[in-house]
């Protein structure tokens, strides 16, 4: 009789094993799953994407601009234009934008562009030479 009443304690023990284990092993799922969605998410609250999407604009914009204006003075109206209309853009974005550039030689114009918001400042240039053919 003492036999069966200690194989039932055995079994009862290996049960409440198993269900902490379980239990462990699901709160560490659950971590892992809650550290990979914050990652993804400082990820995607980085303007990096914005960064390069302005940048890539701007130079094709001012290589066009550039192509099609007889006048420094129109390359550099048309730019203004082109700033204003960015920086409405991404203040709806909640981004201030400011992209100025201006006209080194026939070939290269320089180019800065600032960008800020409530987590972060980032200025590129003024020095940075972009080609305009």
């Amino acid at each position: 009789m003492m036999r069966g009443g200690r194989r039932g304690q055995w079994i009862i023990l290996s049960g409440i094993i198993l269900a902490l284990g379980l239990v462990s092993l699901t709160t560490l799922l659950n971590e892992s799953v809650s550290a990979g969605h914050e990652v993804a998410q400082s990820e995607t609250a980085f303007a990096a994407h914005h960064i390069t999407e302005i940048y890539e604009e701007t130079v094709r914009t001012s290589k066009i601009a550039w192509a099609k204006v007889a006048k420094e003075d129109e390359f550099n109206e048309i730019m203004r234009n082109f700033s204003r209309e960015i920086s409405e853009i991404y203040a709806l974005r909640g981004l201030f934008v400011n992209v100025d550039v201006s006209v080194c030689d026939e070939n290269t114009a320089d180019l800065t562009i600032q960008i800020c918001d409530e987590r972060m400042n980032f200025t590129l240039g003024p020095e940075r030479k972009i080609p305009l053919k």
